[in-house]
């Protein structure tokens, strides 16, 4: 391999971030067993941290996702899709899997192809009505389990089990491979339980449906170097996720944000702050920027995360906090959209994405955006945004500075709604459009 090969890159990276996380928490004299409980507790942080942020509830999680679902179900011709929705009912998480899942589930009862359910004893359930009441699977009928069962594994098995013997089908959405490709960014739990779930699962289906072309491209390649094959005749797909804009976008940001902005020009991040959205590589560009003078500034705006406390420090003491460096842990909705519509451009340094949907947001709200040469941006951004190398600072900053020099233009970059998004998915189930055959 050469040295500008992007694996190669990758690999380095982590192992910088890994090393500075364990420094740093070895700063503070944790022993082994403290330094679990301190990780336990900045997951349970950020967990709830983003439910309230985003459900504003004080009810249990579990009863967050339910008015969504209310109504009744009549399915239109064609096979029947039930579209597992358990752990987002019984966890009541608002991450970007639990997003999909709401949208695509109250979108499928609204067109009449797909009804939402729950795992409940090895069977299945409504997730809205009477849920004591099984559901009887028949031929033909569609599982889709687009939730993240890998939290559950447990439970599928003997519906699993039971939904085929009665002649029903089984596809799985697959977000990305993230767990077995990086393992040093998740804990041991989710890895274990991940692998689990892509081998006694996955490769049983009948079918994958993945949220881009990029991440069923990686499971084709991944699927090839296990002694396991997929099921005979496994299917590969893939859709495009939606992305809904509506009259919240109008309402007005607060007055700190609008100071923000009149400052001088900013580039804006936008993404949870974890090691794989590679943010130290930003941050590296512009402290080497602003040492040779460059008047712009550089705004985060994204929650804790996992993994990163060495990286928070980094920000929470930076020279530059407040004044060229500025992180919003808790932006509202209208806080993004006007940084948006008001940024010199939208800088995306990560490393490994599904989907990608702040390149779709900010195209939408006027941004340009520069964007880590990596597969999936370049199948969501096409030639509308900037790329620059991989991990590599220096390119980065040649594109902060292009940008900087050139007229701001937005990117073209185009964008479905999440019923256009549930019609095409249902379609593929349906009709059995997947673009590809495995086994």
């Amino acid at each position: 391999m050469t040295d500008f090969d992007p694996q190669d890159r990758i690999v380095d990276y982590l192992r910088h971030q890994v090393f500075e996380e364990e420094y740093f928490l070895r700063a503070y004299e944790m022993d082994p067993y403290t330094r679990v409980i301190y990780r336990r507790f900045r997951e349970l942080y950020w967990t709830v941290s983003r439910l309230l942020k985003r459900g504003k509830a004080t009810k249990l999680p579990g009863a967050l996702a339910r008015p969504i679902f209310r109504g009744t179900m009549q399915f239109h011709s064609g096979p029947r899709v039930f579209i597992d929705s358990t752990d987002l009912m019984m966890s009541g998480k608002v991450t970007g899997i639990q997003r999909v899942v709401k949208e695509i589930s109250a979108n499928a009862v609204a067109l009449g192809m797909g009804l939402p359910v729950v795992i409940k004893d090895g069977r299945l359930a409504a997730a809205f009505g009477d849920e004591s009441k099984a559901i009887e699977c028949r031929e033909g009928d569609i599982l889709l389990l687009l939730d993240a069962g890998w939290n559950r594994i447990d439970d599928y098995a003997p519906l699993l089990q039971y939904f085929r013997a009665r002649g029903g089908k089984i596809v799985a959405c697959l977000y990305d491979l993230f767990p077995l490709l990086y393992p040093t960014l998740y804990n041991p739990t989710l890895i274990a339980n991940f692998q689990a779930w892509t081998h006694r699962v996955l490769l049983d289906c009948d079918a994958i449906i993945a949220i881009s072309k990029s991440v069923a491209d990686r499971f084709a390649i991944y699927v090839k170097g296990l002694e396991r094959k997929p099921r005979d005749g496994m299917k590969l797909g893939w859709w495009r996720l939606g992305a809904d804009f509506k009259q919240e976008d109008n309402k007005a940001p607060a007055a700190s944000i609008e100071a923000l902005a009149q400052r001088a020009p900013f580039f804006l991040s936008v993404g949870t702050v974890e090691t794989r959205k590679g943010y130290p590589v930003a941050l590296e560009a512009f402290e080497r920027l602003w040492a040779e003078g460059l008047d712009a500034n550089f705004v985060i705006v994204g929650r804790t995360g996992w993994n990163a406390a060495a990286f928070e420090n980094r920000l929470r003491g930076h020279r530059e906090k407040g004044r060229r460096l500025f992180w919003l842990d808790n932006a509202s909705d209208a806080d993004l959209t006007f940084l948006y519509r008001e940024a010199r451009a939208v800088v995306l340094p990560n490393i490994a994405e599904g989907f990608g949907l702040p390149l779709v947001e900010a195209a939408h709200f006027g941004a340009p955006v520069i964007a880590s040469d990596i597969a999936v941006f370049r199948e969501i951004g096409g030639d509308a945004a900037c790329y620059f190398d991989l991990l590599n600072t220096g390119s980065l900053m040649e594109r902060i500075r292009q940008t900087l020099a050139t007229e701001k233009i937005a990117s073209n970059i185009p964008s479905v709604s999440w019923v256009e998004s549930t019609a095409e998915l249902m379609r593929i189930l349906h009709e059995e459009r997947y673009q590809r055959v495995l086994g």
